[in-house]
């Protein structure tokens, strides 16, 4: 008689990579199987020699017949268990053992639970009650697939057959034959494919069977191009291993870019807006830091940084360099925000910096925009120098000139300035342009006030500064007067200082693109300062970069690839402030997959970020959170909903469930600690010699895991 169930092809692939000995345990069979869910029958015994089937474990199950021909030798189902099932005979087993301990009650004169359920059974009925069900779901299939000339293991999200139950055998995956199932790819031709290890495979917080039975870790690889260019969403609760993992994905981003860099293609840049200062920092529980992987790779920019380390900047503006005040008078205008004064409104609203041209003026109105703008920066530079902003001994524009406050005069005008006042020298440029040298701003302020103040008409030209609205606006900062009253004035200003970085040749945030565009990683430490002023300072980083990669996009071109990690995205991606099509964070969002933006962001709220956002997040890490309401929007996406009670209840740090971009499920993953060794794999990738590695406990070592 033929075989009921016909071969139909080899098996040698999925027994060389799932089903060999070495890589999976027998466990059971098929108690009922439909083409989403299966129960599997197995043994306590069986389950105790394979080292336990936690909560989430996968199995295998297939229909070929290991011990001969025949049987459906090109598929295997893979199954993930998600709790316990009852049997068909499972009432009349509970009967058994009630029978069981009735006639012990009896036989017994001590009939305390110590005596009467400690009974021993007969092995028959033992072995009867130790049979137990487990509710699988079917998560799809692993096939035998010679598409491209060559067999490779397939993968479908479904079942397209199956047999009657007896037929399978279920297996509990080990050592390699679990990390070939969690490192699995789902082929795609057109995608580049470098893999790259992010942790192993642990499936429950209890991890004692596991490493009594001495099984190998199952390491978990990921193609780290799923992220480059890709959204990736970071969940769980402060403490929970976020910015270790992201760590993890900067070295091994880095690493890939490198690589890239040796093959002639153009390298992949790193930008982290650093709200806590936790990534610009050395950390001691990882022993090391991103910087770490090299100076000349590595940028740091932070506030009052000075010239000690060459790979930290200072973060700031040159609030006396007429080319950045766009971005100074933006700081200036966030910091005074919560001020209701209407000279202050007035004072933030005033434009200082060189006017861009209007389509609907003429070149005269032009003109005497700039002009009024150059009145309000000499009279915006003495408050700041009244505050006590250091001015630049140099010129931003060319540093072997000494520094001067531009601004347009009348001859008859400069002439009367320096005849009253005979130690200042105004540097005369064509044009009817004066130069103003810093240790003069104050006294020529003050004398151009006080003739306003007596007959703004007597001298020619006085009047045109008497009239420009900038000027007007920055007059009670610098004199702490508004009508007949004393006001704060320039003194709001000083708490600004730490923003100013007099050497400031140009806007940091150009420096900052260049070196991302030479594949460099690039830290801004936003750690210290006002928060509005932070908050402004991250969004016009933000801001130059879209323009920056826009304006490639617009000119056909292919735009670099740059990657932006992002803390606290709750704040950034909220619903309301998705509406607004203006804000740079949700043009950030709504634009980076076309101009080759990744985006890393970490947030302890799901519930915080919009739908839209959370909806083209190709890449999940999803850590502790501690309520339902987080967990059930979680949910929403994929099979997150499966494990939304292990996750609120489940504490432990860089346990994480993973999904990828090119991986078809989820999977759970204790994520590697960022550390020495990871520093040296980036530093090696980059040709550099790697750094003494410093001993650190192991993760189980340091809490508990």
């Amino acid at each position: 008689m033929g075989d009921l169930v016909p071969g139909v092809g080899s098996g040698k692939l999925l027994e060389e990579l799932l089903l060999s000995r070495e890589r999976a345990h027998r466990i059971g069979a098929i108690h009922r199987l439909d083409y989403e869910r299966a129960v599997v029958l197995t043994h306590d015994r069986w389950k105790f020699e394979a080292g336990g089937i936690p909560q989430f474990c996968f199995l295998l199950a297939t229909a070929r017949n290991t011990q001969g021909p025949g049987g459906d030798d090109d598929e295997v189902l893979l199954l993930r268990v998600e709790g316990t099932a009852a049997l068909s005979m499972e009432s009349d087993l509970f009967a058994v053992r009630e029978e069981s301990l009735r006639d012990a009650l009896s036989a017994v004169d001590d009939p305390s639970p110590g005596v009467v359920l400690d009974v021993s059974l007969d092995p028959f009925t033992r072995n009867r009650i130790s049979f137990t069900g487990l509710n699988c779901r079917i998560l799809g299939t692993f096939y035998e697939d010679s598409d491209t000339g060559r067999p490779q293991l397939a993968w479908g999200h479904d079942v397209d057959n199956f047999y009657a139950t007896a037929t399978y055998q279920v297996y509990k995956p080990l050592g390699e034959g679990l990390s070939q199932i969690a490192s699995y790819l789902k082929p795609d031709p057109g995608h580049p494919v470098d893999k790259v290890r992010i942790g192993a495979v642990r499936y429950a917080s209890t991890r004692r069977r596991e490493r009594a039975a001495k099984q190998p870790p199952a390491p978990v690889q990921v193609n780290v191009y799923d992220f480059i260019g890709h959204k990736t969403g970071m969940f769980g609760m402060t403490r929970m291993g976020k910015s270790n993992t992201m760590k993890t994905l900067v070295a091994r981003t880095f690493a890939a870019s490198e690589q890239q860099r040796r093959q002639g293609r153009a390298p992949v840049g790193q930008l982290i807006l650093d709200p806590q200062g936790e990534y610009a920092n050395p950390n001691t529980q990882d022993g090391t830091e991103i910087a770490a992987i090299g100076q000349e790779h590595v940028l740091i920019y932070k506030f009052g940084a000075g010239r000690r380390e060459p790979h930290v900047r200072p973060l700031g503006f040159n609030f006396y360099d007429d080319r950045q005040l766009d971005a100074v008078q933006g700081v200036i205008a966030e910091a005074l925000a919560d001020s209701t004064a209407d000279y202050i409104r007035a004072f933030t609203a005033a434009e200082y910096a060189t006017p861009l041209r209007r389509e609907d003026e003429t070149e005269g109105e032009y003109y005497q925009r700039q002009d009024e703008a150059a009145r309000g920066r000499l009279i915006l530079y003495a408050a700041l120098k009244k505050a006590g902003f250091p001015v630049p001994r140099h010129s931003a524009r060319e540093a072997r000139y000494p520094w001067r406050a531009a601004v347009k005069m009348t001859k008859k005008l400069a002439d009367a300035l320096e005849a009253a006042n005979s130690t200042v020298h105004l540097d005369r440029r064509t044009h009817s342009w004066v130069g103003v040298p810093a240790e003069a701003l104050e006294t020529v302020v003050d004398w151009l006030l006080e003739q306003i103040d007596a007959d703004p008409g007597a001298i020619e030209g006085l009047a045109a500064f008497s009239k420009s609205n900038a000027w007007k606006a920055a007059v009670p900062i610098y004199t702490q007067t508004h009508g007949k009253r004393s006001v704060s004035g320039y003194t709001k200003l000083q708490r600004l200082k730490g923003f100013h970085q007099p050497s400031s040749l140009e806007d940091y945030r150009r420096h900052v693109y260049e070196a991302l565009l030479k594949g460099k990683i690039v830290i801004v430490d936003l750690h210290l300062g006002p928060e509005g002023v932070v908050r402004r300072l991250s969004e016009d980083c933000a801001e130059y970069l879209l323009e920056q990669q826009t304006e490639v996009f617009t000119d056909g071109r292919d735009a670099p690839h740059i990657q932006v990690v992002l803390e606290e995205a709750h704040n950034l991606f909220t619903a309301q402030r998705y509406k607004d099509d203006l804000d740079v964070w949700v043009r950030l969002a709504k634009q980076a997959s076309k101009l080759n933006l990744g985006m890393v962001y970490a947030t302890q709220e799901v519930t915080g970020v919009a739908h839209q956002v959370l909806a083209n997040t190709k890449n999940w890490v999803v850590a502790h959170l501690n309520n339902r309401p987080e967990a059930k929007a979680l949910s929403q996406y994929y099979d997150f909903e499966a494990f939304a009670d292990a996750i609120v209840t489940s504490e432990d740090r860089g346990y994480v469930r993973l999904k990828t971009m090119s991986s078809p499920y989820i999977v759970p993953v204790q994520v590697d600690r960022y550390g020495p060794d990871l520093v040296n794999e980036a530093r090696r990738a980059a040709g550099m010699p790697p750094l003494a590695l410093i001993p650190i406990p192991s993760r189980g070592e340091r809490d508990g895991g």
